[in-house]
């Protein structure tokens, strides 16, 4: 039975539930929206169609608190079963951009074949998956991470990491993409270093050294981190929340090709409203 509000004599707002979420329904109040934005961003999503908030239910009590605090009215609060045990699923992902700051977590999302948001990624999952050792703090990547390589490669997975990334991130494949050109100058230095044994042996040393210094610089200012790879069938493990699956960790991420063998690269021109898609 809903309850008499402060300012009228019937609720305004409800919380029910809706496929294991939290479907908030409130007139606008400025500080009742900045409260929710305040929660993770994988935690709540906005329904623009019904303008209601979907919130994860580990909230409840906060939001259930926020509008009493906010609008003067108290609501009760659904059950809802909270999904906890992770999943491992397969995900044909056809962009991943460049992590954003995300309600104090950067993260990137991943728009699947059928064109939605549907996978995010946080920048330590992807870090972690692209990353080997510490990187550099000028640069942020390792040049064995722009090939998508780990230190220990071989020459021969250097020259494969190498022939990847060039492909992915060819400028004439990228037209118009303002992160082509730059990648693709990394992956040509990061090959000229490291297919030269005595220039790699350089560089190795230098990540030696650094990784034995202290580290002072604040990268906060920087932008967000962008995976040297955009897309690929990506196995990951994380849990599915507002519809989106949240990736606690990849365990596999491979190239996607069509029946021609062709591979998939992605790019996203300036002022294009969708990604462009080559196979090559």
């Amino acid at each position: 039975m809903r309850q008499p509000g402060f300012f009228g004599d019937f609720n305004q707002c409800s919380i029910t539930a809706e496929n294991g979420m939290l479907a908030v329904s409130t007139p606008y109040n400025h500080a009742l929206v900045s409260a929710i934005k305040s929660l993770p961003y994988t935690d709540r999503k906005w329904d623009a169609g019904r303008k209601i908030w979907l919130v994860s239910p580990v909230h409840g009590k906060y939001l259930v608190d926020q509008i009493l605090i906010q609008i003067g009215e108290t609501v009760s609060l659904p059950q809802v079963n909270i999904q906890t045990n992770p999943e491992i699923k397969l995900f044909e992902v056809h962009y991943i951009g460049r992590c954003k700051d995300r309600g104090g977590e950067k993260a990137a999302f991943g728009m699947l074949a059928d064109g939605s948001w549907g996978v995010i990624f946080p920048e330590a999952v992807l870090r972690a998956w692209f990353e080997v050792g510490e990187p550099l703090p000028m640069e942020l990547n390792t040049l064995y991470a722009v090939l998508g390589v780990a230190r220990q490669a071989t020459g021969e997975e250097i020259k494969t990491g190498y022939r990847r990334m060039a492909k992915a991130w060819h400028p004439d494949l990228n037209r118009g993409d303002p992160d082509a050109a730059d990648q693709f100058r990394r992956v040509q230095e990061a090959w000229e270093i490291l297919s030269i044994p005595r220039m790699r042996a350089r560089y190795d040393a230098g990540l030696r050294l650094e990784a034995s210094m202290e580290r002072s610089l604040d990268t906060q200012y920087l932008e967000g981190y962008r995976a040297p790879l955009r897309c690929g069938l990506i196995m990951a493990e994380g849990v599915e929340k507002l519809g989106r699956f949240a990736v606690s960790k990849i365990m596999e991420w491979q190239d996607i090709y069509n029946d021609a063998g062709q591979m998939l690269v992605v790019s996203w021109p300036m002022g294009a409203k969708e990604p462009v898609e080559n196979w090559v």
